[in-house]
C-alpha cells in the first residue's frame, strides 16, 4: 500500500523528535542518534536530556516545539494521562505538527486513547501509530525490541527504517491494536514472571542450586524469554528496572477493566491476570513500584515467610560538610538520627576528614562492603542491631530505595544547625506522595484538637493494621513520637498555626496540613480564602521542602472553593483536601444516607480535580460505600476521621479502616483474627 508521505525516511531528510527520556526512551533515542539522525527532544526534567544533547540533540521547551521542528515524533512517557497531555494538551504535539507529519507512541497506554489520537492526527492531515514495545532495557540498548504497531499498514511500512534501528516492528492492526497487543503481552509476561518466581522459590526450598535449576529447565517447556532475560537477575537480586513494576500494574489493570471495555462485548475474564495484578499491588505497596517488574519474586518470597534482602545492597552515606570537631560530629549525628527511623547513637560508620565527616548506615552490608569499610584508617565501625536494621527496612524502604548507592549531602552553616537535605527531602516527598500519584491514598485522621494519647494511639494502630497509607494527628511533637513507635506509615500533622509545624517535623512528621477546621466551626470560627492563602505562604516560607496539604473549607461556595484551590496550587501546595459538612445529618437512611452525607465533598473533589494538577484528597463524611466514589470523581485519595476516631473500641476502628481500605483495593496488614489478638 502506498502512502502520501512526501519523502523517504533517511538521516539526511527526516527530522526526528523524541519526547520521554527515561530508562527505555533514552536507550531507544540513542540508537537513532547512532544511526545518524539529529534529534529534537523534550523532557520534563531537562537534565535527563544531557547525554543526548552531548551527541547533538536539540532541547525544545515543549512538545509543540518539538513537533514544529520534526517530521516524525516519537513518545515514550509514563501513563495514559501523560500521553493525553503530551499529544492533546494546549502545548501538545498535535498543536505544532505540520501536515504530513507522523507520530509514534511507544508508551503502554489505552487503546481508546490511541484511537482518539489517531483520529485527531488525521483531522490535521497527519498520521499516528501506536507502537508499544516489549524487550526491556536490554532490548532497547541492543536494538532488539518487539515493536507492536497499530495504525495504517502503509504508514508502518513507510516508517520501517526507523523501527528497524530499535527492533522488529510487527503490524498488528488498526489504530489501538498496538496497545491491545501490548496489554496481551503484559498479561503473558506477568504470568511467565509469576511462574518463574514460584519455580525459583520452590527450587530454593528444595535445596536446589538456582543457577543449575535454570540451566536444567531452560531448554525445556519451562524455558522462556522471561527466564532468559530475568532469571539470572532474580537470582542475583538485580532488580534494576527495564520496565517498572508500577507500569506492569497499570498495564494489567487496563486489561482487566477491558482494554477496549467500551466496545461491544466488554472485557475478557482473566483470572490469572487478576491474581498477577494483586501480587503487583502488593509489590507496589511494599514500596517497590520503581523496581523492575521481575522483582515480583520478592512478593512470593514474603508470602513464603522469607526475609527479603533489600535489592540494592550498599552503604547509605550521609556527608556532613563542616569543620570536624566532637561538637560538630555530635550535631551531625543528631541531624542524621532525626532522619533515621529511631534516634540512635549507634550510627554506624564515622570517618573524619579535614573538611567533613562521613556518616554511613549499612543497608545491609555485604562482605565486600565490610572489607571496603576497613580500608579507611581510623574508621569506627559498629554494625547496627537487627532491630534497627529491620526498622530501616520497614520504615524507610520507599525513601532509601531511590537513593542507593548515591550520596546524600547535608550543608551545615557555621554556628547553626540548618541542614540542606534536598536529595533526602525529595525522596521523602516522593514516598509521601506515592499513593496519591497511584490514586489510592487513605489517610486516617485522629483530629486537630485530639490530644488524648490513648485515643490517638488507637487510631494510629487501626490505620497501621487496617491498611491505610497515611495517618493524620494533631500537631504535637510528643504525639509524633508516639506515632513513630506505632507505625511506619507517613505521619501528617494538622494545625492552623504554621509556627507549630517545625517542632513536629523535627520530631519526625513527614508532611504538614493546614486544615481539619471542624472544631473551629463549632465555635463559629470560619476561615476566609485570604486567611488560608496567608497561612499557606507562611508555612512554605518556614518549611519550603516539606510536603504541604491544605484543606479548602466547605463553608465557601463551590466556585470559591475552586478558585482557592487554583491559588493554593500556585502558592506551592502539594495536596488539596476537600471537606463536607452540610449533609452531616442526612435525611435518608442506609446507603442513600451515606451517599447524601458524602455529596458535598464528592462535588468539591470532582470540580477541583479538574482545574488543578496536584492530587486532591476527598475528606469528610466518607465510608466504605462512598470512598470508591471519591476516586471515580477524580480524587487521588480519601481522608477519614470521625468514622474511625469516634469509635470506642480499637478493634472496631481497625475493622472500619479495613473496610474502607478494601473498598479502595488496599490490603489490611493483618486478618480479623490477628486484629482481635492485638487487644488483650
Amino acid at each position: 500500500m502506498e502512502t502520501p508521505y512526501p519523502k523517504p525516511i533517511n538521516p539526511s531528510q527526516t527530522r526526528v523528535g523524541w519526547i520521554g527520556i527515561g530508562v527505555m526512551g533514552s536507550a531507544m533515542a540513542a540508537r537513532l542518534q547512532a544511526a545518524g539522525y539529529i534529534l529534537t527532544v523534550y523532557a520534563r526534567n531537562p537534565s535527563k536530556a544531557a547525554q543526548l544533547q552531548s551527541h547533538g540533540a536539540h532541547l525544545a521547551a515543549s512538545p509543540a516545539k518539538v513537533a514544529r521542528l520534526s517530521d516524525v515524533v516519537f513518545t515514550m512517557v509514563g501513563h495514559p494521562s501523560d500521553v493525553r497531555s503530551v499529544y492533546l494538551g494546549e502545548a501538545g504535539i498535535l498543536s505544532g505538527l505540520s501536515e504530513g507529519g507522523a507520530v509514534i507512541d511507544h508508551t503502554s497506554s489505552h487503546p481508546a486513547l490511541a484511537r482518539e489520537i489517531a483520529a485527531a492526527a488525521r483531522d490535521k492531515g497527519c498520521w499516528a501509530v501506536d507502537a508499544p514495545v516489549s524487550g526491556g532495557d536490554i532490548g532497547a540498548r541492543e536494538g532488539k525490541l518487539a515493536i507492536l504497531a497499530g495504525g495504517d499498514c502503509g504508514v508502518v511500512g513507510w516508517l520501517s527504517p526507523l523501527f528497524e534501528i530499535m527492533g522488529k516492528a510487527t503490524y498488528v492492526g488498526e489504530p489501538g491494536c498496538g496497545q491491545s497487543c501490548k496489554i496481551a503481552n503484559q498479561i503473558t509476561v506477568g504470568g511467565n514472571l509469576l511462574g518463574l518466581s514460584e519455580g525459583l522459590v520452590f527450587a530454593e526450598r528444595a535445596g536446589i542450586d538456582l543457577r543449575r535449576f535454570l540451566e536444567a529447565v531452560g531448554d525445556g517447556a519451562a524455558g522462556s524469554k522471561a527466564m532468559e532475560l530475568f532469571g539470572e537477575r532474580m537470582i542475583g537480586r538485580d532488580f534494576r528496572p527495564g520496565g517498572f513494576a508500577e507500569y506492569m500494574l497499570k498495564d494489567l489493570g487496563m486489561g482487566l477493566v477491558g482494554g477496549d471495555g467500551e466496545e461491544e462485548g466488554g472485557s475478557a475474564v482473566l483470572p490469572g491476570a487478576a491474581l498477577c495484578k494483586q501480587l503487583y499491588v502488593g509489590m507496589v505497596a511494599n514500596g517497590n513500584g520503581k523496581m523492575g517488574h521481575h522483582g515480583l519474586i520478592t512478593v512470593i518470597e514474603r508470602i513464603n515467610g522469607k526475609r527479603v534482602t533489600h535489592p540494592m545492597n550498599g552503604w547509605i552515606s550521609f556527608i556532613v560538610w563542616m569543620p570536624v570537631s566532637c561538637k560538630g560530629v555530635a550535631k551531625a549525628l543528631q541531624a542524621v538520627n532525626r532522619l533515621l527511623p529511631k534516634p540512635s547513637k549507634q550510627a554506624c560508620f564515622v570517618l573524619a576528614l579535614k573538611k567533613a565527616a562521613i556518616l554511613s548506615h549499612p543497608f545491609p552490608p555485604t562482605k565486600a562492603s565490610q572489607r571496603d569499610s576497613k580500608m579507611a584508617n581510623g574508621a569506627l565501625c559498629a554494625p547496627p542491631s537487627s532491630s534497627l536494621h529491620s526498622s530501616l527496612i520497614q520504615r524507610h524502604h520507599n525513601t532509601l530505595l531511590p537513593l542507593c548507592p548515591s550520596t546524600i549531602s547535608f550543608s551545615l552553616k557555621k554556628r547553626t544547625a540548618t541542614f540542606t537535605t534536598r536529595a533526602l527531602l525529595s525522596s521523602t516527598r516522593e514516598s509521601v506522595l506515592k499513593s496519591f500519584h497511584e490514586r489510592n491514598a487513605l489517610k486516617i485522621i485522629s483530629g486537630l484538637q485530639n490530644f488524648d494519647r490513648d485515643n490517638v494511639a488507637s487510631v494510629i494502630t487501626a490505620a497501621d493494621k487496617g491498611g491505610a497509607t497515611h495517618v493524620d494527628i494533631a500537631c504535637d511533637p510528643e504525639l509524633v513520637k508516639l506515632a513513630i513507635n506505632i507505625t511506619s506509615l507517613p505521619i501528617c500533622v494538622s494545625s492552623v498555626d504554621p509556627e507549630a509545624f517545625p517542632d513536629a517535623v523535627e520530631a519526625g512528621a513527614h508532611m504538614v496540613e493546614i486544615g481539619n477546621y471542624d472544631s473551629f466551626y463549632e465555635m463559629g470560627r470560619l476561615f476566609s480564602p485570604d486567611e488560608i492563602l496567608k497561612l499557606t505562604k507562611e508555612t512554605k516560607r518556614i518549611l519550603p521542602s516539606v510536603t504541604l496539604s491544605v484543606t479548602v473549607p466547605h463553608t465557601l461556595s463551590l466556585p470559591d472553593q475552586i478558585k482557592l484551590a487554583e491559588l493554593l496550587e500556585q502558592e506551592g501546595a502539594d495536596i488539596i483536601q476537600t471537606e463536607g459538612g452540610k449533609c452531616s445529618n442526612p435525611s435518608k437512611p442506609g446507603v442513600l444516607g451515606l451517599i447524601e452525607k458524602a455529596t458535598p465533598t464528592l462535588a468539591a473533589a470532582y470540580s477541583i480535580s479538574r482545574v488543578v494538577k496536584i492530587p486532591v484528597m476527598c475528606s469528610s463524611g466518607l465510608s466504605a460505600v462512598t470512598a470508591p466514589m471519591a476516586l471515580t470523581a477524580g480524587a487521588a485519595g480519601v481522608g477519614v476521621g470521625s468514622a474511625v476516631n469516634k469509635l470506642n473500641d480499637v478493634i472496631a476502628m481497625m475493622a472500619e479502616v479495613k473496610s474502607i481500605a478494601e473498598s479502595l483495593g488496599l490490603s489490611a496488614n493483618c486478618s480479623n483474627k490477628e486484629m482481635r489478638a492485638l487487644v488483650p
